[in-house]
């Protein structure tokens, strides 16, 4: 990490410093080790930062680290000896502490934002600038208002760039989250119909993700010129546009796109400083353009074309996102970490260019609100246009899907549990089959894929 101490601290979340007796005034000025909320985590010298959760309270945990850490910061006084910081919030005081880390490391900022896609192209994103500059990225899920603040915490001294996933569900996260992260550059990857339910719909979804846009530092906004409301996005006169996509107005785009099964897709990748041909370990059109996206950001910060095509191509996914693994000779791709309308279209249409039979395990959606069902029929249409063989639901929103996808023409229909869908497909995957499992997070899907594996 960098080089903070206690009273860096004290400055950043204007808490009241409690020393106990007999604690030299030279403990104030040491460098902490780490900052942590996680008592197990808590090392010789650090900070600990005592969150109240639904299930424990870390202020609980002090008087058992309180031997090894320098410092915490609580609510309320905890009878150990051991200097404190006294907070209204410890929450908030975990963003206080990011953004206060951002402002004194003096690194590079990259946001990623949008509906859809943003790990990918985070991940993408990160390969590109990797090639150049020593960064931090965002690991996990770790894109809220406490994670993001959480990764910043890992930057040291040795980082020049920080590439920050930023994801929310009701208006002002953003606010909140672009006070912390303060972005030299945005990326947008769409504005699709996901957390309806709070925002409202497209609009909604717009208003709040470029709420991003009034605490950048910077002035580059990198915009998917193919997402009809960013397109239509007018920056404030301060900033600047970058567009990606297929599209005409796009100053980074793609040609002569050729799929090569799951593993690859090859492109051209044509850029106003030349063109260079990409073999992207990544199957789907909506992964050419998550590269764009990557490729756009890596010219603005002045990587070389050659080195952007060898960072694209350096790609690995990560979590249950598109991943492939074989069972009885069929091929699963696991894609169950999340689920919207749009990712539940690339994914069929991904699964529906293979060859054989394809089969695919769909679950709820969540958080679309009152066009939830209209959502779900659409992705039943979608399975049926794109020539599924084998549908298995799970959830009262996914009955929609199969009642829709039954309508018009898939002819293998089947509704489950979980647990029956997990047996059904141990006892119907074949050599030959492809099947994709895809819903929300909160679906659980990971045990049907536990249960393949």
């Amino acid at each position: 990490m960098i080089d903070l101490n206690i009273l860096n601290i004290v400055e950043a979340t204007g808490g009241r410093l409690n020393m106990p007796s007999g604690t030299g005034e030279d403990m104030c000025n040491r460098q902490l080790s780490c900052i942590t909320v996680d008592s197990r985590e808590a090392g010789e010298g650090s900070l600990f930062i005592a969150l109240k959760g639904e299930r424990s309270d870390g202020h609980d945990y002090i008087p058992q680290i309180a031997d090894r850490i320098a410092c915490a910061v609580v609510e309320h006084e905890v009878g150990v000896n051991v200097p404190q910081i006294i907070v209204p919030s410890t929450y908030s005081a975990v963003g206080a502490i990011g953004a206060y880390i951002r402002k004194k490391s003096g690194v590079k900022v990259i946001g990623v934002t949008g509906s859809v896609g943003k790990t990918s192209v985070k991940e993408l994103t990160a390969c590109v600038l990797s090639r150049k500059y020593k960064l931090l990225k965002t690991e996990g899920n770790f894109n809220n208002e406490l994670g993001l603040p959480r990764t910043l915490f890992r930057l040291d001294n040795s980082h020049e760039v920080a590439v920050l996933e930023m994801g929310i569900s009701h208006f002002g996260e953003m606010t909140r989250l672009s006070a912390i992260a303060a972005p030299d550059m945005a990326i947008f990857t769409n504005i699709e119909n996901v957390h309806t339910e709070n925002l409202g719909d497209r609009d909604g979804v717009l208003i709040a993700k470029t709420e991003l846009v009034a605490n950048m530092r910077g002035y580059t906004l990198i915009l998917n010129g193919d997402d009809d409301k960013l397109s239509a996005y007018r920056p404030p006169m301060d900033k600047r546009a970058v567009y990606y996509g297929f599209s005409d107005n796009c100053s980074v785009t793609a040609r002569c796109v050729v799929p090569h099964g799951l593993e690859y897709t090859e492109f051209e990748l044509c850029t106003p400083l030349g063109s260079t041909n990409i073999m992207l370990p990544a199957a789907g059109m909506h992964m050419v353009l998550n590269s764009l996206a990557a490729a756009a950001c890596g010219l603005e910060m002045g990587v070389r074309l050659d080195d952007i095509k060898s960072g694209l191509e350096s790609y690995e996914p990560v979590g249950s996102r598109m991943r492939r693994f074989s069972f009885n000779g069929a091929v699963v791709i696991d894609d169950c970490y999340n689920a919207s309308p749009t990712s539940m279209e690339a994914g069929l249409k991904v699964l529906c260019a293979e060859n054989g039979r394809r089969i695919a395990v769909l679950g709820d959606m969540l958080e679309l609100g009152s066009r939830s069902h209209e959502l779900h029929e659409q992705i039943g249409r979608i399975a049926a246009e794109q020539g599924l063989d084998m549908l298995i639901t799970v959830g009262d929103e996914a009955a929609f899907i199969a009642s829709a996808a039954l309508q018009n023409g898939v002819k293998a229909v089947k509704r489950a549990s979980l647990d029956e869908a997990g047996e059904l497909l141990r006892c119907t995957l074949m050599a030959g089959d492809t099947v994709l499992i895809k819903a929300s997070h909160g679906m659980h899907f990971e045990k049907i894929v536990e249960r393949l594996k």
